[in-house]
């Protein structure tokens, strides 16, 4: 009787679009196929029902950790930090942030301007000010959103 049960669900037949196709497998080690055929039997669905819901299960558990790693990746270039450092005199746009694309410390820089740098801008690109010798921001940028950012800083002269 087992031998006549497993050579029907050996032969199991899916539905696809209203046609019936015969599906076999190479290379299922049998401990795991007769694991299988039992969950089937004792769940009362078919040895079909019980692979499709496998391969679904692993399917999505793939694509969850494709989804974790393209977002791990994309955190990492979102946390990357670079320094642009011992120049004597640099004048920063919000363009020139925008297209630098990700947070930089500004260090030992003898003249800064960040004329042209609003609020929303440096919060987004400015990670850390330090070591500067005369900073120069806009009306539009509050002076105290710089100094939670700046250290050793001899002169901030805020533009009309």
């Amino acid at each position: 009787m087992d031998e006549e049960v497993r050579n029907n669900e050996e032969k199991e037949e899916e539905r696809v679009e209203g046609e019936k196709k015969s599906v076999s497998i190479k290379g299922v080690k049998k401990d795991v196929y007769n694991r299988m055929i039992q969950m089937a039997r004792d769940s009362g669905r078919t040895l079909g029902e019980l692979t499709n819901d496998a391969y679904r299960t692993f399917i999505g558990t793939i694509d969850g950790a494709k989804n974790v790693s393209q977002s791990f990746v994309e955190g990492t270039k979102a946390s990357r930090i670079t320094a642009i450092e011992n120049i004597r005199n640099l004048t920063l746009t919000s363009r020139d942030l925008e297209e630098i694309g990700h947070r930089v410390d500004l260090r030992n820089i003898d003249d800064l301007d960040l004329s042209d740098v609003d609020d929303e801008t440096f919060d987004k690109y400015i990670h850390q000010i330090t070591g500067i010798k005369n900073l120069s921001i806009s009306s539009e940028l509050k002076k105290s959103k710089v100094l939670l950012k700046a250290r050793f800083i001899d002169n901030i002269i805020q533009r009309k």
